[in-house]
């Protein structure tokens, strides 16, 4: 499915709910290769993605939102797992702390190289 096409709002509304979870949280999803095809073809695909790197900060937001809850939800989960062994909670939503953070810096690094200038 051309990433284009995804833009249109009823079509993701059709989409199994699996992919729009996937849509929702991949933050390059509407993006194009550019790594990829004729020089004419790469220059196109980076010209589109400069273009839609405004929804990049759509992700940002909704990525730090996550980093924070789940970083909110260490010290109770810790508390909980004092009570009952569950000592596995606090350090999984640790690790999925570090990986939202983690995505988070990616979605901020790519939304700064794209606005970079080709000559810089």
């Amino acid at each position: 499915m051309d990433v284009e096409q995804l833009l249109s709002c009823e079509l993701r509304a059709g989409l199994p709910l699996a992919r729009q979870l996937l849509l929702y949280l991949d933050p390059f999803a509407f993006f194009k290769d550019a790594s990829c095809g004729t020089t004419l073809v790469r220059e196109r695909n980076l010209s589109y993605n400069r273009g839609m790197r405004w929804l990049l900060v759509l992700y940002l937001r909704r990525w730090i939102a996550i980093a924070v809850a789940l970083f909110l939800a260490i010290a109770p989960a810790e508390a909980m797992a004092a009570q009952a062994s569950l000592a596995i909670v606090p350090a999984a939503l640790a690790v999925a702390f570090c990986i939202a953070t983690t995505v988070s810096f990616c979605i901020a690094t790519a939304y700064l190289l794209l606005a970079l200038s080709k000559g810089t």
